[in-house]
Order: C-alpha cells, then sequence, then structure tokens
C-alpha cells in the first residue's frame, strides 16, 4: 500500500443524464457527459510509481473508469504521493475520487481534543467520549473544510464523504450541543426524557422508545450535518469548479426513513438540496449472511431487500451506488454465480449505479468484468 495508509475503492460514478449544475449555492460547475456503470472496489495499490502506472492500465483494461482512493478510519491522503495518483490514474483514462474522513477523523481530534464530541451511554447512565468530531464547534467545521479542500486542489475528479457522516441518537451531547439545545427551545434538554425507553436487542442496548425533546435534538443534528456538507462543498467547489460529491447512505436496513432520521440524525431529503451528486452504500451481504447464519437465499435477499431501500431512499436510481462484495473475509474470491446473481438483484431495485469489492491481491476475470459490466 502506499505509505501504508490508503485503501482503494475503484468505482465509477453513473449518470442516467447530464448532470445538472451541481452546487446550487456555488458558481455552476461544468457539466460533463454521463459515464458507465463499470466499478471495482479495492485495498491497496503497488507503491512503486511503475507498478502504479501498470495497475492504473490493467484496472482501465479491465473496464474501470473511475478511481476513488480511501484512507484508512480517521486518517487523511498523503500530500506527497497524491500528485502521482491522480496524474498517473488521469493518464490511464480513470477519473479519480478520494473518500475522506468526516466526524472520525481522529488526526484532528488528536492535535484538538477539546473538539471530541460526547455521548449518553445506556448502560451506565454517564456521558462518555465517541471519538468523532463535536460539528456544533465551528473550529472543528472549519478545520474539516480546509481538509476537503486542501484534497480538491489536486485536479480530482471527486470526494465522497466517510461512513462517518451521521449522529447516532445517542450522540451530540456536547457542551457545545448542549447550549446550542438550550438557546434554540428555551430548556436543556434532560436525556432520560428524550431517551424514553431503554432495552436490550441482539448486539446490546438501544433506546425504544423517544419521547421528549428527542425530536428537537435530532433536528439540531441533522442541520449541522447539511451545514458542514453545504461549507465543505462551497469550499471545494472553489479551488475545484467540477468536483462531484458522494454522501454516505445511512439507514436504508431500517424500516423508514423517519427511522433513520431517529438513529443517525439522517434525512436525505434535506442533503439532496445541496444537490449531492450521489449517495453510497455498501452491502456486504455474504457478510451479513455469516453473522447472522443466513441461507444463501435468505442472505441474497436480505442484499435484494437493503438495495431496493436504499434506491426507495435516494428516489433517483442514478444518484445511488450501490457497492457489492465479491470475496469473503478470507480474501478468497466468491462463486461467479454469486456475484452475478448479486449484480442482478441490485440492479432490478432501479438499475442503480454498482461498485464490486475486490481483494487486494485476487482481482476478477476480465471476462466476468466485461459481462458485469455490459448494460
Amino acid at each position: 500500500m502506499i505509505h501504508g495508509r490508503f485503501r482503494i475503492v475503484v468505482l465509477c460514478l453513473v449518470v442516467c443524464a447530464v448532470f445538472t449544475s451541481p452546487r446550487g449555492f456555488a458558481a455552476a460547475a461544468a457539466e460533463t457527459p454521463p459515464d458507465p456503470t463499470n466499478a471495482f472496489f479495492l485495498s491497496a495499490v503497488p507503491s512503486d510509481y511503475n507498478k502504479l502506472e501498470k495497475f492504473f492500465a490493467a484496472l482501465k483494461e479491465g473496464g474501470a473508469n473511475t478511481v476513488i482512493i480511501g484512507p484508512l478510519e480517521g486518517g487523511v491522503p498523503d500530500g506527497d504521493v497524491l500528485p502521482n495518483i491522480v496524474y498517473l490514474a488521469h493518464a490511464s483514462g480513470l477519473k479519480i475520487f478520494f473518500v475522506l474522513p468526516a466526524r472520525g477523523w481522529s488526526a484532528a481530534l488528536r492535535e484538538h481534543p477539546e473538539w471530541e464530541d460526547m455521548r449518553y451511554d445506556l448502560n451506565s447512565g454517564t456521558l462518555q467520549a465517541t471519538g468523532k468530531l463535536d460539528l456544533f464547534q465551528p473550529d472543528a467545521v472549519d478545520y474539516l473544510v480546509k481538509l476537503y479542500r486542501n484534497v480538491a486542489s489536486y485536479s480530482l475528479d471527486g470526494i465522497l464523504l466517510g461512513g462517518d457522516f451521521y449522529y447516532r441518537d445517542t450522540e451530540g451531547m456536547s457542551t457545545a450541543a448542549m447550549e446550542e439545545y438550550k438557546k434554540r427551545y428555551g430548556v436543556a434538554l434532560i436525556t432520560g426524557r428524550a431517551l424514553a425507553r431503554v432495552g436490550s436487542v441482539t448486539d446490546g442496548s438501544a433506546v425504544l422508545e423517544y419521547g421528549e425533546g428527542f425530536r428537537e435534538w435530532t433536528e439540531l443534528k441533522k442541520e449541522r450535518l447539511a451545514g458542514a456538507l453545504q461549507s465543505i462543498m462551497t469550499a471545494a467547489v472553489k479551488v475545484n469548479g467540477t468536483i462531484k460529491f458522494g454522501v454516505p447512505l445511512q439507514g436504508p436496513e431500517l424500516e423508514s426513513p423517519d427511522a433513520a432520521l431517529s438513529k443517525y440524525a439522517f434525512d436525505v431529503n434535506a442533503l439532496s438540496a445541496f444537490n449531492a451528486d450521489f449517495f453510497w452504500i455498501p452491502i456486504l451481504h455474504r457478510d451479513i449472511r455469516e453473522s447472522r447464519r443466513l441461507k444463501y437465499k435468505e442472505g441474497m435477499e436480505e442484499l435484494a431487500r437493503i438495495a431496493q431501500a436504499a434506491t426507495t431512499m435516494v428516489k433517483d436510481p442514478c444518484k445511488s451506488l450501490i457497492i457489492i462484495q465479491t470475496s469473503a473475509v478470507s480474501g478468497k474470491i466468491l462463486p461467479f454465480s454469486e456475484i452475478e446473481e448479486a449484480t442482478a438483484l441490485v440492479k432490478k431495485s432501479g438499475d442503480p449505479c454498482i461498485a464490486y469489492m475486490i481483494s487486494p491481491n485476487r482481482t476478477l476475470p476480465v471476462a466476468l468484468t466485461k459481462k458485469l459490466f455490459k448494460r
């Protein structure tokens, strides 16, 4: 891996029609033609320049048209290697995107521990650190915006906000957040009333019923996420007018958009208002199958259910990006028939954009990828 700091997601973005101006609040970016849905998802690239050049060329030959590089959780791309990655990807005819941390940017918290958010622990009834940025602190948001603006300046084609871009129902308990709540509503949030009923579920304790003040608290967190997204996009577009943005989709496995709002302070409609170019989500159907001890058919049905829920939540399948698992945790490639069936099931959800996860040292045969990429 390059400096041991990157994992890579190789995938493509599809737009069923030419993108409209991607920023309603900033200068309109130049429109670009739609891309085909040729996508891969990998975890590493060669550190050697010549090997990296050949690697990208091989990805292009296999049908890919875009490379998206994501840092290790909480990390940021190294400016020393960014120019080479961008140059070689473009030279191979590939577009390049980066996945950047949002609230989980641990490097920022090491430098500014006072920016850490707090959460209410359901077991002990105490406040505990989250390991995530507190978006109720303007300086923390400004710091985050500078990261995105800096990476955008390297002529890359797009940025995906990391999967940590959300607030859980017990998060957002920092002093700044509580002061904002009291300022807005004139009363203090009483956690025991907001989280009205707590109980045990399969993976531990969870809030089973929400009460007084919870909806208002969630609205504040939703607003902070939307505000951060707007600031990030505005700053990035100023240095890279054609850059595109992807937002992680939260909660399609839940029963309704209201459930996603309660659980993650995630409102796809609110974020769509800023003209994010697409919403992305990985569906690790083999991992789900093994963790829940499901039969093969049950696992594929769960994949289909989540994919359908995701495209329904986004409403526009052309703005949905679903990442399909192609290898087990061990790294062994799944049966080709399973990969093809997973692809067919996802396409039935509305023909969204699709990316294929590939283990670092085991790629899929070109004949298979061309078949998968055929529209």
